[in-house]
């Protein structure tokens, strides 16, 4: 969360920096995403405005370089926020989603939906889902083996009062599944992405994770 200044005149360069900061992780994040074939193919429009940090139980926040397992990122993580700066509203309801890319190349008909949770909120700097609604409960990377480098992708976009989700997508406890991830932001009228963070791996069992952006992590299996 960024820091405001209150009273001492110190504060203000170090509150600046951290904005300066999280702004350049982002110009990062979307020349990554570019990179990765992410933007357009997945996400048409991308203008985030907050950044996202992923922590497994266990394991803590996720670092560069820092090998896991897929028994590791199989419970629910945890997901703090954090503002670009200080005009950015994190308040309302908000819309979590996971989803696999596939690999590149793959075409939207591959996307595979792992997570998908509505009516999430941001309290004290963490995505909050005591009161949400989970169409999909979490279920962590697993792609088969052999089958190339997969582009996980967690978003959270706004909710706003306008939300309304197809019916197919209106109940809980629905599995892992093939998803039309557009088609459904564009049927429920979801806002804007406000923060994503992107995950991809090839190993089954293994793999590593390299450091692209202060907050954009893609991992690659070491065999």
């Amino acid at each position: 969360m960024i820091v405001l200044p209150v009273i001492l005149a110190l504060s203000i360069p170090f509150v600046s920096a951290q904005a300066n900061d999280s702004a350049v992780q982002i110009e990062a994040i979307e020349a990554h995403f570019t990179q990765a074939a992410l933007v357009p193919e997945l996400l048409a429009t991308f203008d985030p405005s907050s950044i996202l940090t992923i922590n497994f139980d266990g394991v803590g926040d996720l670092s560069p370089g820092q090998a896991l397992t897929q028994d590791q990122v199989a419970p629910t993580p945890t997901i703090q926020i954090t503002a670009a700066n200080s005009s950015v509203d994190l308040t309302g309801n908000f819309t979590l989603a996971m989803v696999d890319a596939d690999i590149v190349g793959a075409d939207e008909s591959n996307i595979t939906r792992h997570w998908l949770e509505n009516s999430v909120v941001v309290s004290n700097g963490e995505v909050s889902n005591s009161s949400a609604t989970a169409i999909t409960s979490y279920a962590g990377p697993a792609p088969a083996s052999g089958s190339g480098p997969h582009r996980y992708v967690v978003i959270l976009y706004q909710q706003p009062s306008s939300f309304s989700p197809p019916s197919e997508f209106s109940q809980p406890n629905l599995g892992v599944s093939k998803f039309d991830l557009n088609g459904y932001v564009k049927d429920s009228q979801l806002g804007p992405i406000v923060a994503v963070r992107s995950v991809s791996h090839i190993s089954k069992n293994f793999f590593h994770s390299s450091f692209l952006t202060g907050k954009l992590l893609y991992c690659r299996s070491r065999y």
